[in-house]
């Protein structure tokens, strides 16, 4: 089915918007991607501000409602929070360039407390601190790391891969979504029998002759995964930095 006039004005705006910056482009360089005179646009949106509202507020609102709907009785934290990583993919998938702009736009991210996008970023977090916090509760997850701490961490990876990943998340989420998990989760869940390891992406073969890094000692995979938790830290500030 092809896309509305409307949906045709939001997916070209999004994708000049995470290109260029709002401020960088006009409503015209918006009318031109579309093929229609800049006048046109005035019809479907007041302004170039209301059409990133409704590509933010669309996408959160949406993110919220799949997270709802994805909550299971009785799941665990692992499983509750494998499932998100899985549908803020799917999300991100259908609202294309949505959480590119957000993340680059610091207005967006600074709004008060009441507004709408607040709001509802808000209730979208409180989502991942909940599971988060089930999984302490449980005796799933480690007790010795700050948990506002790993919930920024696991919550800004999901946003930067699905960043530096565009071109492929809609064919390669499983197997990002397991690196994520694999990752993270592995390394925050409590010693014992309840930890177990990340589940294979689909068509992905484990290799079951290398001996795992905690039980031979060796140190690169640890390694490498503290760097990447330095360059991410390093990233989110860079970006949570006032513009000039």
């Amino acid at each position: 089915m092809s896309p509305t006039r409307k949906e045709a004005i939001l997916f070209h705006a999004a994708k000049l918007f995470s290109e260029r910056g709002v401020a960088r482009t006009t409503v015209r360089d918006i009318a031109d991607e579309v093929g229609i005179l800049s006048g046109s646009l005035y019809h479907h949106f007041a302004s170039k501000h209301a059409i990133v509202f409704e590509i933010v507020t669309t996408f959160i609102d949406d993110l919220n409602d799949r997270y709802e709907a994805a909550l299971v009785p009785g799941e665990t934290a692992r499983e509750r929070l494998d499932r998100m990583v899985a549908v803020s993919f799917e999300s991100a998938t259908d609202h294309p360039y949505a959480t590119e702009i957000y993340q680059n736009e610091s207005a967006l991210s600074s709004q008060p407390a009441d507004s709408r996008i607040a709001t509802a970023v808000r209730r979208a977090n409180q989502y991942w601190a909940d599971a988060i916090a089930r999984g302490i509760a449980t005796g799933e997850f480690r007790t010795d790391v700050d948990p506002h701490h790993f919930h920024r961490l696991l919550r800004e990876s999901v946003w930067f891969t699905v960043r530096f990943h565009r071109d492929s998340l809609a064919t390669g989420a499983d197997r990002l979504r397991h690196d994520l998990i694999a990752v993270f989760l592995d390394g925050f869940a409590a010693a014992g029998p309840a930890r177990e390891p990340a589940a294979p992406a689909p068509g992905i073969t484990p290799d079951r002759s290398a001996p795992a890094a905690e039980n031979t000692g060796s140190a690169p995979a640890l390694l490498d995964l503290q760097r990447n938790i330095r360059e991410l830290e390093e990233a989110v500030r860079e970006l949570r930095l006032p513009r000039s």
